[in-house]
């Protein structure tokens, strides 16, 4: 299965209005490259704002995507809590988020993509994640990273954490004998670096620098160890805005978090197969007006 990786899309119609073209532009090459199922890891809006998501939905709308069978999304730190767009948002950013219904603004999200839930694994109803998506060959574990606002532990609402819940979900459906010979993969919002690598955000200079230091996943260790005994072969995520390729615990992981930076919209080209994967890292140059595509680190991995 050929799948098309995106992720941290940023939508704002006040300070990011070229964003929804380069989204458009993005889609319209992965579908001339034959892709046959969409991935988007989160920060669809870059300020938690309803119109925005809803921008999107008609997009995807547009091109026939709104379906279970040819899109999967899961939240981002920016659908829930925002963030900020001014030197004054970033000291009033906090007070924000304290005043965010966290449960509201994931239930929201969700209705806002229904049709993208729709034939998946949940074990409630009323719980959207983690959700299990059976296509062909391939099996996707949709999760939610998003930990919840605190003063101490989440002060800047862009640390994660995915919760003991999700987990044993992961650990009593991967296990099923039916999985067994299909290629696992993890959607996830939030990036597996190790403590010493740099996180980066396109958000303002002051901002980007806090958010280096708050934009952790808590609890990697434990996911780690579960995606490895449940042979999950890669894991699909963005939060830190860097197109990227890197391994841990021999998984592969694949970061889309910048697709719509600077003037090279980017986005991953994933073909999945049972004891092959490859990734393409396409790119779209845009030169005297006219959009040309770019091809880079194409790589392969026997699973």
């Amino acid at each position: 299965m050929r799948i098309a990786h995106l992720s941290d899309l940023h939508l704002c119609s006040n300070y990011k209005k070229s964003n929804i073209a380069k989204i458009k532009g993005l889609i319209e090459h992965a579908l001339e490259n034959g892709a046959q199922h969409f991935v988007f890891t989160g920060d669809i809006s870059d300020n938690a704002e309803e119109k925005e998501l809803l921008q999107f939905r008609d997009l995807l709308h547009s091109f026939n995507l709104l379906q279970s069978d040819k899109s999967s999304i899961v939240i981002g730190n920016h659908d829930i809590f925002g963030g900020p767009q001014t030197a004054q948002d970033v000291i009033n950013f906090p007070f924000k988020c304290l005043n965010v219904n966290y449960p509201d603004k994931v239930a929201k999200f969700v209705s806002h993509f229904h049709e993208l839930f729709e034939n998946t694994i949940r074990p409630h109803e009323e719980m959207f994640f983690p959700f299990i998506k059976e296509l062909k060959n391939i099996v996707l574990v949709g999760l939610n990273s998003i930990d919840e606002y605190s003063r101490f532990k989440n002060p800047f609402a862009s640390n994660g954490r995915v919760s003991k819940t999700q987990r044993k979900v992961i650990a009593n459906y991967l296990s099923l004998p039916k999985f067994a010979d299909k290629v696992k993969i993890i959607l996830v919002h939030h990036h597996f670096y190790h403590k010493s690598e740099v996180s980066t955000s396109s958000e303002s200079t002051l901002w980007s620098k806090i958010e280096n230091y708050t934009m952790k996943l808590r609890g990697k260790k434990k996911l780690l160890n579960l995606f490895s005994e449940n042979n999950v072969k890669m894991v699909l995520h963005g939060h830190s805005h860097e197109m990227r390729e890197y391994f841990r615990e021999k998984i592969r992981f694949i970061n889309a978090g910048a697709c719509t930076e600077e003037k090279q919209p980017s986005y991953f080209m994933i073909d999945a197969f049972p004891f092959d994967i490859s990734v393409n890292l396409l790119k779209l140059v845009s030169k005297d007006d006219e959009v040309i595509e770019n091809e880079e680190s194409i790589t392969s991995m026997a699973v």
